[in-house]
């Protein structure tokens, strides 16, 4: 496995370099089964927290949540999928359930009242029996709240999965 190029950023939301690139270490150690210390866990991933440096450069926020998000997969104990409420929701021929990427540091959705609205926007559409059946003006006015500093999915992701499915319910 190579270690991930994050680009270089002095101004605005960054990491220290030195803090993500030892965690960067260990987890590429973890998913060759190299030891080095102790094994990176998915929680270890969940919970990491980097400094921001006061002067100087760091990696972009962005780059290394990614990252982090993507190595998941890759650490024993993993998620083989998206760890969602939705992910059983599809059926033959239905609309799969959609993947989103998760946020740490940065604002975020609601993953609870995201995965809740999105199994039942897909048994509606999907034609699953539902309690509640979504309209697409219900979706044109949901509202989730918003989380930092604990995982949450990506605004833009679930944005664009809302107006996929709102013109599906169109």
């Amino acid at each position: 496995m190579l270690k991930p190029a994050f680009s270089v950023r002095r101004l605005g939301q960054r990491y220290d370099r030195g803090e993500v690139d030892a965690l960067v270490d260990r987890i590429i150690a973890t998913a060759e089964h190299r030891s080095v210390g102790p094994d990176v866990t998915v929680d270890d991933l969940r919970n990491a927290a980097f400094g921001t440096p006061l002067l100087g450069a760091g990696y972009p926020t962005e780059e290394v949540d990614k990252f982090l998000a993507d190595a998941e997969r890759w650490l024993p104990g993993g998620p083989v999928a998206q760890d969602s409420g939705a992910a059983g929701t599809t059926v033959p021929g239905g609309r799969p359930a959609p993947q989103f990427s998760t946020v740490r540091l940065r604002e975020g959705y609601a993953t609870a009242e995201v995965d809740e609205f999105v199994e039942r926007v897909l048994a509606t559409v999907n034609g699953l029996p539902v309690s509640r059946p979504v309209t697409a003006a219900e979706i044109r006015r949901v509202q989730f709240s918003s989380v930092r500093l604990t995982e949450g999915y990506d605004i833009e992701d679930v944005d664009v999965f809302l107006d996929t499915a709102e013109a599906w319910l169109s």
